[in-house]
């Protein structure tokens, strides 16, 4: 790091001798430094290399100075001599040496002046002197940031990002753009120069706005990063700090006040708020519209000018990468942004591509720019589990598991369905998403395992350090009759199955969910007979504490409907609440009921039934089994065992309560009871089969 110092006798000399001060950036010792922060005039900043010029052109300046003050005294002192003689003060061999010798030094020095002039002031001096007298605002810029540190602020150094990076090191220029918002966020105190707002007297809410630094991308994060930040006028007049006006400067740049204030930091907002405060914001060459964010996002990037917009789309790819945010696909294009120009772009270059007759009303799923993030302002996210999902970024698209909800509507309308992918967002207190299209073959699985690497420090239920509790809204669990011999339970979807708490997970406070267990075991009925029982158990929107409940029984469903209900349900996501509910209601239409059932069947020979459970595993010492894998035919499904002729009637209850359970890591857990009443031969029931209670 490259620090600016100037030396305790700066306010007094002109112009002062400023020095560079090499540091370590690993070094724990670099000292307090001040920085600067303005909008740049590229014809006016003074680069690395051209900082000495200014030194030597100041020597060489004061060297003349003092050789033309020197011409008039000397000429001057030969006049005095020449009188002191004429009126007798001085004899006439004292006054002659005397004028001999001053006039021989007024030769001399008109000699030097003179070489000076026609034989040492070569064209590159010329040129020197150009460009010292060009870039004089820069070079004032510089020195002033400089004084007010050392005598206003007690601050030795100083960082100036036009003159203490040498640009023309591509890995030096690489290092420190990556490292900007960090130079900004450990300065002591950062100066802001308004070259364009006039000294004080002006209304400062209706000036301020119109200030060009406010317009600029890499301002952004130096408004941010800094903790102390003074404003300055055109005649370096101080104004504010961003404490005092932390107000107005919120209103100006949509930037949240408690962040300014620094009771927040950037990663408390979603990715596309955070872009949204560079949506109005515009750079010089289009690659630093990406690599002026990067200290806001806190991703590192390899510099490449020259790519254009491309540099944005890696940008976007790298914070995919960084976060679990996924607000980062909410984005808006207008119709300047979607379509081609005929003309000239932004930039001043001309475009290459007609416009299209009519923009197309698609676009890709990365943005840009961050001009379509400015609908973001008030955006919320909450990234629930989905910190853990696992993505790839390829050369065509993103892979990664998402959750798709669909939206019917009438056909022949708007396209007929609709498919929107959930980004855990929402805005002004609703629900957003993206709506896709399926443009091309393929498929997506239903879940993935990934083996977390980093843990977040922040969960959005939980304000320890346990990721599990932290990730989960709610539990169900299915507490199943303790005279039932559990054969099999197979609970779906698995991606929100908890193998360890055999309970299901929430997590999402929105969102609804649905659960399903196949239940398949018997009733002990004598010594050598049994009851077979085979039930579905669904569960609909419990999470949100508006359940509806389905029990079925699967004693008379043909084995091939019971695999495809299973097969169509191990499909479905754990958020599509809608389609699983039409899955369960169309392959069980007509075996449906509430929460009570009374099931007619036989008792069997207990000596006939398989004793495999089907691949199931038993978990805990309930019995309870979880098959892991596609759906597939199991054996102990489709058991056929000779009856003993006996019928008999076995009611089935189902009930909700939440209660306490140390077993289970989010409390209290809602608790899905399934109770088995055998009944006595002589109960009166309303007909054959299944039937409302």
């Amino acid at each position: 790091m490259r620090l600016l110092t100037v030396g305790p006798e700066a306010r007094n000399t002109q112009p002062p001798q400023l020095k560079f001060v090499n540091f370590n950036d690993c070094s724990p010792d670099i000292p307090d430094y001040a920085i600067l922060s303005h909008t740049w005039d590229d014809s006016t900043e003074v680069a690395l290399q051209q900082l000495p010029l200014f030194h030597r052109h100041a020597a060489s300046s004061r060297r003349l100075r003092q050789v033309r003050i020197t011409i008039p005294i000397l000429f001057a002192a030969s006049l005095w001599s020449l009188l002191s003689y004429t009126v007798g003060e001085v004899p006439l061999y004292l006054a002659f040496l005397t004028t001999c010798l001053l006039v021989l030094s007024l030769m001399l020095v008109s000699c030097y002046l003179a070489f000076h002039l026609y034989f040492v002031s070569t064209q590159d001096e010329q040129d020197t002197c150009q460009l010292v007298k060009k870039k004089q605002p820069g070079y004032s810029k510089i020195l002033q940031t400089c004084i007010k540190a050392r005598f206003d602020h007690n601050v030795r150094y100083a960082w100036v990002d036009t003159c203490c990076i040498d640009k023309s090191s591509s890995a030096e220029l690489t290092k420190s753009i990556n490292s900007m918002y960090d130079y900004y966020a450990k300065a002591k105190v950062c100066f802001v120069y308004l070259c364009d707002l006039e000294p004080a007297g002006d209304d400062l809410g209706k000036a301020l706005p119109k200030c060009r630094w406010f317009t600029r991308g890499w301002t952004l994060q130096e408004l941010i990063a800094p903790k102390h930040v003074i404003f300055f006028d055109r005649e370096w007049n101080e104004r504010g700090t961003k404490a005092s006006l932390s107000g107005l400067l919120s209103e100006i740049t949509g930037i949240p006040e408690e962040l300014l204030k620094g009771e927040t930091t950037c990663g408390d907002y979603a990715v596309a708020r955070r872009m949204s405060w560079a949506s109005k914001r515009v750079t010089t060459r289009e690659e630093d519209t990406a690599y002026c964010l990067l200290g806001i996002f806190d991703v590192r990037m390899s510099l490449l000018y020259g790519e254009g917009m491309g540099a944005f789309q890696r940008l976007q790819k790298v914070i995919l990468e960084s976060t679990a945010d996924r607000s980062i696909f909410i984005w808006t294009e207008d119709e300047d942004e979607r379509k081609d120009c005929t003309g000239n772009d932004r930039g001043g270059n001309e475009c290459r591509i007609k416009a299209a007759s009519k923009p197309h009303p698609w676009s890709a799923i990365l943005a840009k720019s961050p001009r379509p993030f400015e609908c973001a302002r008030n955006l919320e996210v909450s990234v629930t589990d989905s910190i853990y999902r696992d993505l790839s970024i390829g050369p065509r698209g993103i892979k990664m598991v998402v959750s798709l909800v669909y939206l019917v509507s009438k056909v022949g309308e708007d396209d007929g369905n609709k498919c929107i992918l959930e980004a855990f967002s929402s805005l002004n207190g609703e629900i957003v998403g993206v709506m896709v299209r399926k443009i091309s073959g393929g498929r997506t699985l239903v879940e993935t395992a990934t083996l977390a690497t980093k843990f977040e420090t922040v969960f959005p239920f939980s304000k320890g350090c346990d990721p599990v509790v932290g990730n989960r809204h709610g539990a169900l669990r299915l507490r199943l009759d303790p005279s039932l011999i559990v054969n099999e339970c197979r609970a779906m979807p698995r991606t929100h199955w908890d193998i360890h708490d055999n309970v299901f997970f929430g997590t999402n406070k929105t969102s609804k969910a649905w659960c399903g267990f196949f239940v398949h075991g018997q009733l002990a009925d004598t010594p050598t007979t049994c009851i077979p029982i085979n039930l579905f158990v669904g569960c609909i929107r419990w999470n949100i504490k508006r359940p509806s409940i389905i029990l079925a029984s699967l004693e008379d469903l043909d084995p091939g409907f019971r695999v495809l209900l299973e097969y169509q349900l191990d499909r479905l996501e754990f958020e599509s609440c809608r389609k699983a509910e039409a899955v369960m209601m169309s392959v069980l239409d007509g075996r449906l009921s509430g929460t009570a059932t009374v099931v007619e069947t036989c008792a069997v020979d207990q000596s006939q039934i398989p004793s495999s459970n089907g691949g199931g595993t038993v978990f805990d010492k309930r019995r309870i089994f979880q098959i892991n894998g596609p759906a597939t035919s199991s054996p102990g499904w489709h058991y056929r065992v000779p009856s003993t002729g006996e019928n008999v009637r076995v009611e089935v209850n189902l009930e909700l309560e939440e209660e306490e359970d140390d077993t289970v890591c989010v409390n209290p857990v809602t608790m899905l009871n399934l109770r088995l009443k055998l009944l006595e031969e002589d109960s009166t029931v309303k007909s054959m089969g299944l039937w409302d209670s």
